[in-house]
């Protein structure tokens, strides 16, 4: 089965006579700058959002920097962005010579964390970019009061939310200024780069044209310092055609979803994307949870399913931005560990969800593999608070309590050959060396929170690999001396 993570061949193919005639028409024509088709694309795009003014220009990136330059900002303004976005966003600020200061997000939604938010406010907080992420919408209602109490501008990165909704509002129309980027894999994506930037203030309309073009809006008549930005004619005629079909294709997105959620909903593995009730989503993207992610990448990438990563560094932790000192970051460089996108576009089918998903769940299955949440000890033998999510029927269970580096590091050498028992790693890790009964052997690191089941019929050792090492033993059948065998000789007899 050939799946690819966006495929674009096959969104082409069921538009492309009407891409056709538009190429023919624009060589006919030969206005490949400023022509007739950007305008016709603006008014119709702005139409389609419900705002006054959409002015196309370069790329995404370029509707950041314009954006934040057209509202005058000074040396020691700052600007508030939620911390797990592209990088671009940031770009945006700091490309304009304005301080960044970064905002967590909430652990489940990804979405910029409302509370920590206000307490980010300074008296020198002139901007908050809200961003999109995912195609998933935060509550605007809430945010955009609290701009509008602080006066406060408020900037809409839409550039993975062409289409979504806030209470039946398309977002880009919240904000003093929305901005777009029309990247080819975006839910509305040209064939190249393209950008665009949404308003409703006339007087920011002309200004935001006047940068993008030099400066000027009659050519030589430089009023201002600008710069050269324009939305090519070409990728303004390919973005009108597409346009009329971009509800339908988020409605399959949404669909997509659905099948995934329902197929990967039992997997106590995966935390599935979550959004706020009055959320229209359009699934940019498909992004799940999982403490196994570079695991799980690996089994789908062997099995020829693609997947990636947005984003696998969180914006604190690279390099670019290694002098500023961001802080209190905390969920936003944890899900950065965890997250990984699966495939997801229109034209994705049903059977190759399954498909995908079927993968996703046999990597658990093969690997023993269970999920803890919410661990909390005082480190006293017997004593475990919040364990949630496991799908074992424990009868008994036995704490592993500070290891103490000896000889070998080694414990715990025992089959277990008429029950299973799930290991839990309370703090410190350890490795464990199983050897089933066809003397197959394999080796499983694990660290705080990781769970690992291990199945009966297998010889088992616990080698420690931190001092005070604590594990938590849970077993499915009330105690047996008779069950366990403590000689590998034994053991190895079994296996003949």
């Amino acid at each position: 089965m050939d799946i690819k993570f966006v495929d674009l061949k096959k969104n082409y193919s069921n538009i492309s006579t009407e891409i056709q005639v538009e190429i023919s028409n624009l060589f006919e024509k030969c206005d490949f700058i400023q022509g007739e088709k950007v305008k016709k694309f603006e008014d119709n795009f702005a139409n389609y959002l419900g705002l006054k003014h959409f002015i196309g220009c370069g790329n995404g990136t370029d509707a950041l920097e314009i954006a934040v330059k057209s509202l005058d900002l000074k040396y020691g303004d700052e600007i508030i962005v939620q911390g797990n976005t592209y990088i671009a966003t940031c770009f945006g600020v700091t490309n304009n010579n304005i301080k960044l200061v970064l905002c967590d997000v909430e652990k489940d939604t990804h979405m910029i964390d409302f509370n920590k938010m206000k307490e980010k406010v300074t008296e020198n907080t002139k901007v908050i970019i809200v961003v999109h992420l995912f195609g998933l919408v935060p509550n605007m209602d809430e945010i955009l009061s609290f701009c509008k109490d602080k006066n406060i501008y408020l900037i809409e990165d839409c550039a993975q939310a062409h289409g979504a909704a806030w209470d039946n509002k398309k977002v880009g129309t919240f904000g003093d200024i929305s901005c777009f980027s029309f990247y080819p894999g975006k839910n509305l994506g040209a064939y190249g780069d393209g950008g665009g930037i949404g308003v409703n203030d006339d007087i920011l309309n002309k200004k935001i044209r006047k940068i993008l073009n030099l400066g000027c809006k009659i050519k030589y008549h430089h009023e201002i310092i600008g710069r050269n930005s324009r939305l090519d004619t070409i990728q303004a005629a390919f973005l009108d055609v597409k346009l009329k079909y971009l509800d339908d294709w988020n409605e399959l997105r949404r669909k997509n979803a659905e099948n995934y959620i329902k197929n990967l909903s039992n997997n106590i593995n995966i935390t599935l994307p979550k959004y706020h009730e009055l959320c229209t989503p359009v699934y940019h993207l498909f992004v799940i949870k999982t403490k196994f992610r570079d695991e799980l990448q690996s089994y789908l990438k062997d099995r020829n399913i693609p997947t990636l990563i947005h984003y696998p560094i969180s914006i604190s932790e690279t390099e670019a931005f290694k002098d500023f000192n961001f802080n209190d970051l905390d969920n936003s460089i944890k899900n950065s560990k965890e997250i990984l996108s699966l495939p997801m576009y229109p034209e994705l089918k049903e059977k190759e969800i399954k498909h995908i998903c079927n993968q996703i769940n046999n990597f658990y299955l093969e690997n023993n593999l269970y999920k803890l949440t919410d661990i909390v000890t005082n480190n006293k033998p017997g004593i475990l608070h919040c364990i949630n999510s496991i799908s074992f029927d424990t009868k008994r269970l036995f704490y592993l309590d500070n290891f103490k580096f000896s000889e070998n590091n080694k414990r715990g050498f025992h089959a277990n050959i008429n029950f299973d028992e799930l290991i839990v790693i309370i703090s410190g890790s350890i490795n464990i060396k199983l050897i089933n009964i066809n003397m197959k052997e394999t080796i499983v690191n694990l660290t705080k929170n990781n769970v690992y089941l291990i199945p009966r019929m297998n010889w088992l050792e616990y080698e420690i690999l931190e001092e005070n090492s604590i594990i938590l033993v849970l077993v499915n059948e009330v105690l047996n001396s008779s069950k366990g065998i403590f000689n590998f000789s034994d053991f190895e007899k079994l296996s003949l």
